[in-house]
């Protein structure tokens, strides 16, 4: 509901819900079908537009304002079905964690865990696992992870803050608490102060990995992962790209081997207001953009 109030505030959502061509085209046939009954009513004898017009023509415009409104009310959610395939691409606005399915959360190379030492920040999606699923405490965390990793090969660098075994971009990491998998995928690297570093390069590469290993490991059911790459990942890429870029690869990969009926991407309800994203928007561009 606060994202629905959020969004009629913003010049993206009227731009696009009153003075877009689809909302003119609309606003004008509306008219037309009022102006219709108006000579019906004026041939039966019921309103006589001569006497009225002035009025008449304000009541039009009202009314026909009033529809286009209606139906171009801010979407918290939006679907898009691949045509002719059996697999969707879904982007709503929300919770991550509020959503069933087999979640992805992006991390670095190095898989750490730390939050006492301020190395992982408590607000993010690592911290909110933590918090949310292993009650703040990180040993059970780690030691999922290390099971989970105990056969993929890595590097030995003293350089990194926090962990030291590196692992390479892509490398996924499957941790369960609560009856829910949650798959953490090496999506940056971690500079010597602590600040994660990714790029396009390694986000597509990343995703490419990740896709394969949900196809031999994950349960068979919706995946569900954020706008990866554009918060702490440090990619300086529109979101409304970053959206097509993660639904493409999705696409792809489904294209190749059945592992998923449906693709789920959150974006977080503050990201959406301050970067004026518009779901109508965002459904129009994954119907014009995606191919398969």
């Amino acid at each position: 509901m606060k994202y629905f109030f959020e969004s009629i505030g913003t010049r993206a959502y009227w731009r696009y819900a009153l003075f877009s061509a689809e909302a003119i085209g609309k606003f004008l046939g509306v008219v037309g079908v009022l102006y219709l009954c108006v000579d019906l009513a004026d041939a039966f004898n019921i309103y006589k537009k001569d006497r009225y017009s002035y009025y008449g023509l304000i009541i039009l415009v009202f009314l026909a304002l009033v529809y286009v409104l209606s139906t171009r009310r801010p979407l918290s959610r939006v679907t898009y079905k691949i045509p002719q395939k059996d697999f969707s691409v879904e982007v709503l606005i929300g919770d991550l964690f509020k959503i069933s399915g087999e979640v992805v959360i992006s991390t670095s190379s190095t898989f750490d865990t730390d939050m006492a030492s301020g190395l992982i920040a408590v607000s993010s999606l690592q911290g909110q696992l933590a918090t949310n699923y292993f009650n703040g405490q990180t040993t059970e965390i780690d030691r999922q992870i290390d099971l989970s990793l105990n056969k993929e090969s890595f590097i030995v660098n003293e350089k990194r803050p926090g962990k030291k075994k590196e692992y390479p971009i892509g490398t996924v990491a499957r941790v369960s608490s609560h009856s829910k998998n949650f798959y953490l995928v090496a999506m940056s690297h971690m500079d010597e102060n602590g600040n994660a570093q990714s790029d396009l390069k390694m986000v597509d590469h990343a995703l490419e990995k990740l896709w394969v290993n949900l196809a031999s490991k994950a349960e068979v059911g919706d995946i569900v992962m954020p706008l990866i790459g554009t918060g702490r990942g440090r990619v300086a890429y529109p979101r409304k790209k970053m959206i097509e870029r993660i639904a493409q690869s999705f696409t792809d990969a489904c294209s190749e081997r059945a592992f998923s009926n449906k693709l789920i991407i959150v974006v977080r309800p503050e990201d959406a207001s301050k970067f004026s994203l518009n779901l109508f928007q965002v459904r129009d561009y994954l119907g014009q953009s995606l191919h398969t």
